[in-house]
């Protein structure tokens, strides 16, 4: 099945994808070359700045929901903590990685391989996510006067818009070289783009 999705149309679809991305780069660059002023008119309306600070401030508003949580988490507290106890015991003593990678229909020894680790992986990380769950429910239910203290540590506000501040700086440079260059930039362009076209339509051409 992966052989058959690989082969028969992801190959396929970026051959295609290439081929036509070459034949639009080769007509840019040769636009370029011959009309560099209207090509500097459609290179100014597709040029568009789009801001990350503006798409993404709904981030960076607080919502407190611990509440509800507390109130949802020991309304529940029992039943989730059953089936957590549960969930564990039959991940670390019934379930096997050799056997879901059959169940998943992974035959090939490297496949398998790959898989049984990514699965293994994954029965143990949520093993260690139960456990963690379980302390959390004794920390509860127990001392419920440390989970604000232990909260206050891990509920700390972290910023995108000052992680992602740079990304919102426009930087210029190959515009500026476009503008004062356009038949070397078209030059370039065009050669790239006509070894892609043509090797991705040999490709596509090709006898199979």
């Amino acid at each position: 099945m992966t052989d058959l999705l690989f082969d028969q149309f992801l190959i396929p679809f970026f051959i295609r994808f290439f081929f036509i991305t070459g034949l639009a780069g080769l007509a840019f660059g040769v636009g370029l070359m011959l009309v560099p002023q209207r090509m500097h008119h459609v290179h100014e309306t597709m040029n568009r700045w789009v801001s990350l600070r503006h798409g993404m401030k709904w981030l960076e508003v607080p919502r407190d929901v611990d509440a509800a949580l507390h109130r949802v988490f020991r309304r529940a507290l029992l039943p989730i903590l059953a089936l957590v106890l549960y969930s564990m015991f039959v991940l670390s003593t019934q379930v096997q990685a050799g056997m879901a990678a059959a169940a998943l229909g992974v035959d090939r020894a490297v496949d398998a391989s790959v898989a049984h680790i990514l699965l293994e992986t994954l029965r143990w990380f949520l093993v260690v996510g139960g456990a963690f769950v379980v302390g959390l429910a004794i920390v509860l239910w127990f001392f419920p006067q440390a989970l604000p203290a232990i909260e206050l540590r891990a509920n700390r506000w972290l910023s995108t818009r000052n992680w992602l501040q740079g990304l919102d700086v426009m930087h210029m440079g190959i515009d500026t070289w476009l503008r004062r260059h356009p038949r070397a930039t078209g030059l370039v362009v065009a050669t790239g783009a006509l070894v892609v076209s043509l090797n991705f339509g040999l490709m596509l051409l090709a006898p199979r």
